[in-house]
């Protein structure tokens, strides 16, 4: 069997743990081609996307009950699934996904409906799949890259592939450049794994693990951001994080709230403060007010120049 993509294997053990098969680690390492280190972290991933649900028995793992999905997925859960379907443009020929699932995610959305930003439709298939590869087994890569200012191949040692402001990015280290990067996958023309590999560095695994917005910046020290948020939008910033770091840090008398966030750039912030103004004001960093101007100083000259 040819190397299916991490998602489509996913996929396709919780569809064999919901019909109440025992899934042994070797067997399956050996159905997909892949190591036994990269079927136990399957197995971790959806313990714990979904709870602690099935038993483990040296290395063969089944499911308490044998309707998994259907115990398991809540109608938020079910959506996320077909919106990774939608995403990956998985076709109703080529998904493995059951009848008895896609019916859930059916009855769910006849009760839920999930609107959000347009995100990309994910067409470049072959191109996850040899970035997945990359990732796993810590290979360099060649990245033939296409912006509408720029065309060119780099070195690249790939660390992860984030979903970000409904947009996919690789990130890594730009060998060429020595430098950390986010690149569009949707610009990536074509990836050539090399015979090198790299170890990863633990500045760059943990700066991932905090990435909030694709405008953060590696290596750069963490900038406190406090905005005072008026009472009558409050709940918003209560009910809702507009980023992982949200914080609110103090209470006034006159119902308004302040509100503290941790950046690596002040440009993460830009567009949530020109969303909600007037009714939220920055208190510190004052280089964050002149952002701020600078740019709606510009949207209101581009607005004037097409008058």
């Amino acid at each position: 069997m040819s190397q299916k993509s991490s998602l489509y294997r996913t996929i396709e053990i919780l569809k064999h743990l919901n019909e109440g098969k025992k899934l042994c680690v070797t067997q399956l390492a050996h159905i997909y081609e892949v190591s036994d280190r990269t079927i136990r972290r399957d197995f971790e991933l959806i313990k714990e996307l979904f709870g602690d649900f099935i038993s483990k028995e040296g290395e063969c793992y089944q499911a308490y009950e044998k309707i998994l999905l259907e115990e398991v997925l809540c109608a938020t859960d079910l959506m996320t699934l077909a919106n990774i379907v939608n995403i990956f443009g998985i076709t109703s020929k080529e998904s493995v996904i059951s009848d008895k699932t896609q019916a859930l995610i059916d009855k769910s959305m006849s009760v839920y409906d999930f609107k959000s930003r347009p995100f990309e439709n994910m067409k470049k298939r072959e191109v996850i799949r040899q970035l997945e590869h990359a990732i796993k087994f810590n290979k360099e890569v060649e990245i033939f890259y296409k912006t509408e200012r720029f065309v060119g191949k780099r070195n690249f040692q790939p660390y992860k592939i984030l979903f970000l402001n409904e947009n996919f990015y690789i990130v890594g280290e730009n060998v060429s450049k020595s430098k950390f990067e986010f690149l569009r996958i949707s610009l990536v023309d074509e990836v050539i794994t090399t015979k090198k590999t790299f170890f990863e560095r633990k500045d760059i695994t943990d700066f991932i693990k905090y990435i909030q917005t694709p405008w953060a910046v590696f290596g750069r020290e963490e900038i406190t951001v406090r905005l005072r948020v008026d009472y009558s939008i409050r709940r918003y910033f209560i009910l809702k994080k507009y980023l992982p770091s949200q914080e609110v840090v103090a209470h006034f008398k006159n119902g308004d709230i302040e509100v503290q966030y941790k950046v690596s750039n002040l440009k993460e912030l830009e567009e949530l403060v020109i969303k909600w103004l007037p009714k939220i004001r920055v208190m510190f960093p004052r280089p964050l007010k002149k952002l701020v101007r600078k740019s709606l100083e510009r949207k209101l000259k581009g607005l004037l120049d097409s008058n």
